[in-house]
């Protein structure tokens, strides 16, 4: 196990608050929870193509960065009908 397989796993521990904070706090709280999360699961991809040295995961962290956004914004939108 190299260096950037231990960053990736210390990445992911750091999901389980988000993870918590999206199942027991209010809908504004989750929705931070889930931009946060979406950051560190970007982070996790981009660090797991160094490490596996695959340049196409870094696309997909790409990718998923701009989704996670795009879906953040879309959320936000139609928690704000429901305030």
């Amino acid at each position: 196990m190299n260096q950037w397989l231990f960053t990736a796993i210390v990445l992911a521990v750091c999901l389980l608050p988000c993870a918590a904070v999206c199942f027991y706090a209010g809908p504004l709280s989750g929705l931070a929870a889930v931009q946060v999360g979406g950051a560190v699961t970007t982070s996790i991809l981009i660090v797991l193509a160094e490490s596996f040295r695959r340049q196409p995961l870094i696309d997909l962290a790409v990718v998923f960065g701009v989704l996670v956004t795009i879906g953040g914004v879309i959320f936000a939108r139609i928690l704000e009908r429901d305030l």
